[in-house]
């Protein structure tokens, strides 16, 4: 059996699943995972629970930590300035 969460990174976006590695999280936690683009902030939208190893298709990526405040705040800066430039634009 192997432990899954997951995770999504944009509003409506697609599920990606990670390896929590024994970190405790639940539904609506903020978490760091590295992805191909490097690390991203994303949010728990499936609790952890346990797969059977032949339903993965691919090895995890594993969950880095529990996003902290100020990550989270650094993400909404940076929303926010993304707003503001497309209205300039």
């Amino acid at each position: 059996m192997a432990d899954i969460v997951g995770v999504r990174f944009k509003r409506a976006g697609r599920i990606y699943y990670f390896d929590p590695v024994g970190i405790e999280l639940e539904a609506n936690d903020h978490v760091v995972v590295k992805t191909a683009h490097g690390l991203e902030i994303g949010q728990v939208v499936i609790a952890p629970k346990q797969v059977l190893a032949s339903e993965l298709t691919e090895p995890l990526k594993s969950v880095v930590r529990k996003a902290e405040p100020e990550d989270i705040e650094r993400v909404q800066e940076f929303a926010d300035k993304e707003r503001e430039a497309l209205a300039e634009c």
